[in-house]
């Protein structure tokens, strides 16, 4: 009986895992396809002086493109930009989306449909919500009538060098809140009432249960937020091109709004130069990758205390 029982066992066990690897199959296919081999022929390329309109004529160059870049004032202006706008993005969108959280987690009427308003700019195209506040943030705009008044100059901030990157953090952080607001309320929605009940009959007011109770129990969640914004920061694209569009072009105004993602764009589908900028995609991706993985084990660290 103990050995049939065990085929038996086994048998059900390969099926598990047949099933399982059928269902991997189609996303470890596009992860290969979209994914593996792109990043694999761009670290190629990378290699090369090469160019779409003259791809039979790819020559060889070693790091050179890596040692020019490094040597390349405009890259280093992208790469102080991304790093910056990451930096100062990725905290306030955490704290702003977290506090959301813990307001709409609470009892109050309508709650649902507050829920929703703050979440529906996550699904607005960005180019779309570029547009709109750019007709906010103009020189005489109504944004503008009102920061004007607590002392921020009476100026179009997508056309200014100082103040460009930070209407492109303002749309970006206001886009994205929601859906990170939404990470956090599904995190606190785990957390058990009897947890609270006996912080509550500990003596714990509302703060002392958000910050040694809710906080501690949210690490995962808050885990999964930096590490998905940072890679969101890093990567972002439509609200700049949709800005830059209507101010001179991408990057403008004078450079203040390249990032490293676009500054790969114009090298590669402006200037043609696919070589140059296949080594600016792998540095990209090794920032992000190391960047994930300081966080990761901060994150683990943190477990362990």
């Amino acid at each position: 009986m103990k050995k049939n029982g065990k085929k038996v066992k086994e048998a059900v066990s390969w099926d598990e895992k047949r099933a399982g690897l059928i269902f991997m199959l189609p996303a470890a296919i596009c992860w290969v396809l979209w994914f593996f081999i792109p990043f694999v022929r761009s670290v190629y390329l990378s290699f090369f002086e090469y160019s779409y309109l003259r791809p039979d004529e790819k020559v060889f160059i070693g790091l050179q493109n890596y040692i020019q870049m490094f040597q390349d004032p405009k890259f280093i202006l992208a790469l102080k930009n991304t790093l910056l706008f990451v930096i100062v993005t990725v905290p306030v969108m955490t704290m702003v989306s977290l506090a959301l959280a813990v307001i709409l987690n609470s009892k109050f009427r309508a709650r649902g449909i507050f829920r929703t308003i703050y979440f529906i700019p996550y699904t607005i195209a960005g180019v779309a919500v570029a547009t709109v506040f750019m007709y906010l943030f103009v020189k005489g705009g109504l944004v503008q009538a009102l920061l004007v008044k607590i002392g921020f100059p009476d100026t179009t901030w997508y056309a200014d060098v100082k103040l460009a990157m930070p209407f492109i953090g303002i749309l970006f952080v206001w886009q994205l809140v929601g859906f990170y607001m939404i990470y956090y309320l599904s995190g606190m929605q785990t957390i058990s009432d009897n947890v609270y009940e006996a912080a509550k009959i500990d003596g714990a007011g509302g703060w002392q249960t958000f910050r040694y109770v809710t906080l501690p129990l949210l690490k995962p969640t808050t885990y999964l937020v930096v590490v998905y914004s940072i890679i969101q920061a890093f990567q972002i694209f439509d609200q700049i091109a949709a800005v830059t569009s209507a101010s001179g072009g991408l990057g403008s105004p004078a450079g203040a709004t390249n990032t490293l993602l676009t500054y790969f764009y114009q090298n590669s589908f402006r200037y043609y130069k696919v070589g140059y900028g296949c080594s600016i995609a792998v540095v990209l991706f090794l920032i992000i990758m190391v960047v994930s993985l300081i966080q990761k084990k901060l994150s683990n660290s943190g477990d362990l205390d």
